[in-house]
């Protein structure tokens, strides 16, 4: 009798093993198809290069669910041969209309003002640092000068500046706002079909000169374009063949950066 009493419980508890495994494995069956469904549903990883914009916003949605990326399907994309290491410091060309007004220090000390006359002025320059810039261009303008006689000859002028120039953000303002400040050297040249005996200093030829300038200056938003405007002028250093002459004038600017 208690033989057989052992045997039905022994039964029972292999009955109820069975069921209980039934219970556990079933959901297990059906949980173990999902890492595998969340891995198909990423983009080709090996395929990154390729990627439009449908693979990469899957891509950020499985990082976002916090789960694990497949191993074994990350593919190291290489730079492209057009690439070049290192960063990329930004130049740009400018172009300038301008005013300028021409002052000759005469023998006697007197000085000598002209018009104000209107010219243009292209530039090129670059980034040494995010905020030191350097630029050199050409100048052109058409002066007048007081002659002998009290009448007023032509001048044509070139000016060739060169320097350094530096680009700072005031304290509270955006950083595409800059105060400006120039300071380089330049050489200028000047012809006229008068004579230089029809002058009490004449001008005439190739002088150099130091320049300098100060202005305000914005980036349009969302573009590489920017805009400047700065009172600048220059003097030359007198001595030997070299009268002494100042220049002022306004500068307005319209520059692209790439």
């Amino acid at each position: 009798m208690k033989i057989a009493v052992c045997r039905a419980k022994w039964q029972l508890c292999i009955i109820s093993g069975m069921k209980l495994s039934r219970f556990l494995l079933v959901p297990l069956l059906l949980l173990s198809p999902l890492p595998k469904a969340a891995a198909q549903a990423l983009p080709d990883l090996k395929s990154q290069a390729s990627w439009g914009e449908k693979e990469k916003q899957e891509f950020l949605k499985h990082l976002k669910s916090n789960q694990e990326l497949p191993s074994g399907l990350v593919k190291n994309v290489p730079a492209s041969p057009g690439s070049r290491a290192g960063s990329h410091k930004a130049r740009y060309l400018s172009l300038s209309p301008l005013s300028d007004a021409l002052i000759v220090v005469g023998s006697d000390g007197k000085l000598n003002t002209g018009e104000p006359s209107f010219g243009a002025r292209l530039a090129a320059g670059g980034h040494l640092f995010s905020w030191i810039r350097y630029y050199a261009g050409v100048k052109y303008t058409r002066l007048k000068q007081e002659k002998l006689d009290g009448s007023r000859a032509r001048l044509t002028h070139y000016e060739f500046p060169a320097g350094i120039e530096l680009a700072l953000i005031p304290l509270g303002t955006p950083h595409t706002r800059y105060v400006v400040m120039r300071v380089g050297l330049s050489e200028h040249y000047f012809s006229s079909s008068a004579k230089g005996s029809d002058f009490q200093t004449s001008v005439k030829g190739w002088h150099p000169a130091w320049n300098a300038g100060i202005g305000y200056e914005w980036q349009v938003p969302d573009t590489r374009w920017r805009v400047n405007i700065l009172t600048e002028g220059y003097r030359s250093f007198a001595g030997g063949k070299t009268p002494e002459f100042y220049g002022i004038g306004l500068t307005a600017g319209l520059a692209y950066t790439f």
